[in-house]
């Protein structure tokens, strides 16, 4: 049985970006990504005050958003454990006037530009795997905004929660009624009638603040179904 990481390598050690890394390799991007707490609520990234930093998701999750000329949000991304977001052009990835918040307290590792060049030339794995997550956010954004012109509310609802039930499959979905209602384009109110209606449907269980997802298979029949 291979022995535990020490306390001070848990950081990235948790992180399925670094799933494999031999305990040297582990310490050595340690000592270049310091943890991170933040509150729930806290800004992350301000575009206002940008900072190229790559911010590793260990623990928590950080909600992206965008302010529109009118002030209103839109939230394009929930991102959770083992995710990244930030500015980092050696990676493309780029906020574009985005925020980034924490929904809950939250655990972050950081990275500067000169670490994550390095990483990229003496850890090809860890690259290849931030590659497919940008890939896997691009391909989900993509289906958000087809999602907004060819579905109605409830099916964008059912799409939305199986996006994000597919990157924490074991956990509940966490978020409240208005956060939901952000990502998929309607009122609060208009949301939770829809929640309501896959509840009554048994593709749901509402709790507070929490989503249990009892029947993924309807569920996706619904986000899916065509009329």
């Amino acid at each position: 049985m291979a022995a535990t990481p020490p306390d001070d390598l848990y950081c990235l050690a948790e992180v399925d970006l670094f799933r494999d890394l031999s305990r040297h390799e582990m310490a050595e991007l340690n000592a270049r990504a310091p943890l991170r707490t933040v509150d729930a609520g806290q800004i992350v990234f301000d575009p206002l005050r940008p900072v190229e930093v790559l911010f590793i998701v260990k623990r928590g999750r950080l909600r992206v958003f965008r302010v529109l000329a009118d002030g209103k949000t839109v939230t394009t991304a929930v991102l959770g454990p083992g995710t990244v977001v930030g500015e980092m052009p050696p990676l493309g990835l780029r906020m574009r006037g985005a925020w980034a918040e924490a929904l809950e307290p939250s655990e972050l590792c950081l990275m500067s530009r000169t670490d994550v060049r390095d990483m990229l030339f003496t850890q090809p794995r860890v690259a290849l795997r931030i590659a497919e997550l940008l890939s896997t956010r691009l391909a989900d954004l993509e289906d958000q905004v087809a999602d907004l012109t060819t579905k109605t509310l409830t099916e964008r609802l059912a799409a939305t929660l199986c996006r994000l039930a597919r990157h924490a499959p074991d956990q509940p979905v966490r978020l409240t009624h208005a956060q939901l209602a952000a990502l998929v384009g309607a009122t609060r109110e208009r949301t939770t009638t829809a929640l309501g209606e896959l509840a009554d449907q048994g593709c749901i269980n509402l709790k507070r603040g929490r989503i249990h997802l009892t029947n993924t298979t309807l569920l996706d029949t619904i986000a899916n179904s065509e009329r």
